[in-house]
């Protein structure tokens, strides 16, 4: 009896790992350092303003180029105009990721400088995986 209760908790582990067709949780990490090619004209996005004062990104946009981190993983997506969006919205694809911006002027802070409010989700084929709502800024 010892050892078919043995042998039963020697593969428990293994069940509790993850399991074929199952999607693995997905983290959106924050970050501080950006590709230098996404440097200039783009979009800030932070999850508060505590850390847009310490400049803790979550997403930064070039307007062609969307990067992020996944479970601590650089992701950078470009910019899709041919899925269908709304007005206020930017569309972003990998091949295995659909990154939707939904975001809204707030107020004017320079020539072509703005703050907004807005939404980041983040798709796997048509099931939303992560949706947070953020603040950020952008312009040239």
């Amino acid at each position: 009896m010892k050892l078919i209760l043995s042998v039963i908790l020697l593969f428990m582990p293994g069940l509790s790992n993850h399991r074929a067709g199952e999607q693995q949780p997905v983290k959106l990490s924050t970050f501080k350092d950006v590709p230098e090619e996404l440097m200039g004209c783009g979009d800030d996005f932070y999850l508060n303003a505590k850390d847009k004062d310490k400049s803790i990104l979550i997403c930064r946009t070039d307007y062609v180029i969307a990067y992020i981190r996944l479970n601590n993983k650089a992701v950078s997506l470009k910019v899709n105009d041919k899925m269908a969006h709304e007005k206020d919205e930017e569309i972003y694809t990998s091949g295995q990721f659909i990154l939707s911006i939904k975001k809204v002027a707030d107020k004017q802070t320079g020539i072509e400088d703005y703050d907004f409010k807005g939404t980041i989700t983040i798709k796997s084929g048509t099931k939303i995986i992560y949706q947070q709502n953020v603040i950020g800024q952008g312009g040239c």
